[in-house]
């Protein structure tokens, strides 16, 4: 079916979604209703574009009422028919894989925080209290297991003044596709400068399939450490982060349960030397 054909056919859907990708062979068609989201994907590829990590951007350009951008890549696998045919081995490459990619993703510095397209000179610190904030007051009524001026306070003495990094702002489970010797990230439209371990909070390795938590992880880091880095301090910025996530899953009135379940998990507790 041709591309009008399609955004014709899927226009009421591409409306309510706000971003749709049509993936093919060698490209992949992005389209959205409002040029945004396209211009914060674009803007991303370009920042990863040396990395090889994400499609090749093309023009973004108005048809039939929507906007639309193609980037090109390799052909691609999907990960989860690659993933259940793996061995043990093969699953332990994947996931390390993955901490590699996130990692050099996370390489991409600035010096303060915000939308990619148009970042602002907020210190992350700055930030993460403006969320801290915003989902205590949203959340007036729900009983958290922590009081938010205990993550005011760990937010101020463990975060500086510095800037953010590239992060995707992923739900669940990054969206990446398999190449030969890498992967390749598919999907950068809610990309922000932020801090960069919020990227493995939201990350949830039952996604696909797997509720070894531990395996995950080790593996996962190991790819990380080797692309990028994290601060001494991590277990400890981790702990607050997922209790930020825990009051935001409060304040929005969704995904409670796994939320509660992440922190509690506290899997990033036993692991001293990814440092």
């Amino acid at each position: 079916m041709s591309m009008p054909a399609l955004l014709r056919v899927y226009r009421d859907y591409i409306r309510q979604a706000g971003f749709v990708r049509f993936e093919q062979p060698h490209c992949t068609v992005y389209v959205a209703p409002a040029a945004k989201p396209l211009l914060r994907q674009h803007k991303a590829m370009e920042l990863l574009r040396h990395l090889d990590v994400a499609p090749r951007p093309g023009r973004i350009q108005p048809l039939r009422g929507l906007w639309v951008m193609t980037a090109c890549h390799r052909r691609l696998s999907e990960l989860m028919p690659v993933w259940q045919r793996q061995s043990r081995q093969g699953k332990i490459e994947l996931i390390r894989r993955l901490g590699a990619t996130l990692g050099m993703v996370h390489s991409q510095r600035h010096s303060g925080t915000g939308d990619i397209v148009a970042p602002g000179t907020r210190p992350i610190g700055h930030y993460l209290l403006g969320l801290a904030r915003k989902y205590h007051a949203l959340a007036r009524g729900e009983r958290a297991p922590f009081q938010v001026r205990e993550i005011a306070a760990a937010i101020t003495g463990l975060w500086d003044n510095g800037g953010g990094t590239l992060t995707g702002n992923w739900r669940g489970f990054p969206p990446v596709r398999i190449w030969d010797s890498g992967l390749m990230i598919m999907d950068l439209s809610r990309a922000s400068y932020s801090e960069p371990l919020l990227d493995l909070v939201n990350l949830r390795p039952q996604v696909i399939g797997l509720d070894d938590i531990a395996f995950f992880w080790e593996y996962f880091l190991q790819g990380y450490c080797a692309t990028g880095e994290l601060p001494a301090n991590w277990r400890q910025k981790l702990e607050v982060l997922y209790k930020l996530k825990v009051l935001q899953a409060l304040a929005e009135g969704r995904y409670r349960k796994e939320a509660m379940d992440d922190w509690q998990s506290r899997w990033w507790e036993q692991y001293d030397n990814y440092i």
